[in-house]
């Protein structure tokens, strides 16, 4: 058998690229080792520019809408802010994941369940290893995730990634997202809506005991605490990881990931639909025509990590932010209406503004400093320590 394409990885990146590259005539294979439906650790947030992105039907998968977000820092008063419309929504990923694979069939991709073991050069194609077989493809994209073995035999490195920790509980947020910083170095703790109850999760790519900091939160907070599982979520550094020759590599595989706020579906979706356009517009060079077609995807996640480096390494100033500029700011970005580039440059201004008045505050009353569990004068070295 001989397929235009084969997809490895039936997540959001996989299912949206075979979904597009069926749509447009060309024979799919798709490849994934679990059986269907099937549980992903994930908090399933999904922004609302997303879904410009799904196939007719999403609707019946939106578990819970976000209209509200709330900031904290360790202990000091949280940050609530209205949007005054639903600018995020939750999803559960066993049955996201399921329908995007059946909309990609239903377009005319074939399914097989089966491990991928690998791939070899064979003429103007590849064959293709797997637990059921091999199979012959002109084209194959790597969607298969964190630890892809697509993106190990192109002889890419090891990424930097976060390292997190989940768990699902009993809770009531209903249409609320809760954000906490400062409980780690460089990320972020969250509590999420699922359904009737709510995911607590956190993540950093630090070297901090994250089980003993999600415990210590949830017993602060009266949160029933659940022994959580752990996975990674690569993030990009540079230049993106885009593939070789007729391999193309989409999602988690590339380290699509927002460094910031970790959001990777939106990319994956995204990612997946240029990867078809790619292989459909220029079969000779799809990888050329795929990095053209991926600049603005790659600003994207290249802005949101000089806006992390910046939030993460000065958590107190991204906090006081919130209050008045961040939080609306980033609601603007999870509709769509404005990118994180531009919010880089034009919050680059506000930051500095906040990072010189918090500055002087700590120099002029150091007990503040120590108060708020030395957030600037011990944390940051700005200041005297009093």
């Amino acid at each position: 058998m001989r397929y235009d394409a084969i997809v490895v990885g039936g997540g959001p990146a996989g299912a949206s690229t075979a979904y597009h590259l069926s749509k447009k005539g060309l024979k799919v294979l798709l490849v994934e080792k679990e059986r269907l439906p099937r549980f992903k650790l994930c908090a399933g947030c999904l922004s609302a520019r997303a879904l410009k992105l799904l196939p007719e039907g999403y609707e019946k998968l939106l578990i819970n809408r976000i209209r509200v977000g709330r900031l904290g820092y360790r202990g000091l008063e949280e940050y609530k802010l209205e949007a005054g419309k639903e600018i995020a929504y939750i999803v559960d990923r066993r049955d996201f994941d399921h329908f995007l694979v059946e909309k990609a069939l239903e377009a005319g991709a074939d399914l097989l369940q089966a491990s991928f073991l690998g791939f070899e050069k064979e003429g103007q194609g590849y064959r293709v290893y797997t637990s059921s077989g091999s199979v012959l493809s002109d084209f194959i994209v790597g969607a298969d995730g964190a630890n892809s073995k697509t993106a190990d035999i192109l002889g890419f490195g090891k990424r930097r990634a976060f390292k997190s920790l989940e768990f699902f509980t009993e809770g009531d947020l209903k249409e609320e997202v809760l954000i906490e910083i400062g409980w780690v170095s460089r990320g972020y703790l969250w509590v999420f809506p699922h359904g009737d109850g709510i995911s607590v999760g956190i993540a950093t790519t630090g070297k901090e005991d994250l089980l003993k900091i999600l415990r210590e939160y949830s017993n602060k907070k009266g949160i029933k605490f659940i022994h959580p599982k752990g996975w990674h979520i690569p993030f990009p550094e540079g230049d993106l990881r885009l593939g070789r020759d007729r391999v193309l590599l989409v999602g988690d595989s590339a380290s699509m990931t927002d460094p910031l706020l970790g959001e990777g579906i939106y990319y994956a979706l995204w990612a997946g639909r240029l990867a078809s356009e790619a292989i459909v517009k220029s079969p000779q060079e799809p990888l050329k025509a795929y990095r053209e077609l991926l600049r603005p995807l790659k600003e994207e996640l290249l802005s949101a990590g000089k806006i992390a480096k910046l939030a993460y390494r000065f958590q107190y100033v991204a906090y006081k932010m919130g209050r008045d500029y961040a939080l609306k700011n980033f609601y603007r970005v999870l509709l769509g209406e404005k990118s994180y580039g531009e919010l880089y440059l034009k919050g680059l201004f506000e930051f500095l503004k906040h990072l010189t008045i918090e500055s002087f505050k700590s120099i002029l009353n150091p007990h503040e400093g120590r108060n708020s569990r030395g957030i600037f004068s011990r944390k940051f070295g700005l200041g005297r320590n009093g």
